[in-house]
């Protein structure tokens, strides 16, 4: 009964979320100017359990301006949703002392990136996401939406949407990081660098 006590107070808790990934062009000269001036955290994570949809993730951020450090425990439930929309999932998240993230972190594959905060000219805030260590090389961008169908612009230096690429993820990456990587899979990699035609909602 307490185990179903305690599972039912976390689901009553979680939170949705609804989110969007691309590829960044690392290359192009407006993210070039603005990664010297965007706010950024260092983050190290890993995934220390895996079911069939569902995982729990531990973070350690560490703020790069004021040298505050956090850490977090993220339970994540995916749900199932069509090809073209974004990655739904339920999250629950709760803050945890720095050391006993890291005393969780024995024994698993770690994830290491430096996030950048970016306001777009809409208003919506994107997490870019450029990865070290191991996935040196890789830089991603993710903008969470309010709602499936969720309107957004895109800032020119990204490159092709994956939000439904498994082989462009945190998972994959802990498993399967960019310096193992084929050249087949770099170049096939370096090729979502470059953007689609716009649309009209896209910022030009």
């Amino acid at each position: 009964k307490y185990d179903i006590l305690c599972l039912y107070i976390i689901f009553s808790f979680m939170a949705q979320e609804i989110e969007r990934q691309f590829v960044v062009d690392d290359q192009h000269p407006e993210w070039l100017r603005l990664r010297e001036i965007l706010p950024k955290s260092r983050l190290i994570q890993a995934t220390i359990y895996r079911g069939e949809r569902n995982k729990l993730r531990v973070r350690i951020i560490d703020d790069l301006q004021t040298g505050e450090k956090k850490a977090f425990f993220a339970f994540k439930v995916k749900h199932k949703t069509k090809k073209d929309e974004p990655t739904l999932r339920d999250e629950y998240e709760w803050e945890v002392p720095p050391r006993v993230a890291l005393y969780s972190m024995i024994g698993h594959i770690e994830v290491y990136k430096v996030r950048y905060h970016y306001i777009h000219t809409d208003g919506a805030v994107w997490d870019i996401d450029e990865y070290e260590g191991a996935n040196a090389g890789i830089a991603l961008a993710d903008l969470e939406l309010d709602a499936i169908h969720t309107n957004f612009s895109r800032p020119c230096f990204l490159g092709k949407e994956t939000t439904k690429n498994k082989n462009i993820s945190n998972n994959s990456f802990s498993t399967h990081p960019y310096a193992n990587w084929s050249d087949e899979e770099k170049i096939a990699y370096h090729d979502l660098k470059q953007r689609v035609k716009m649309k009209k909602k896209d910022e030009k």
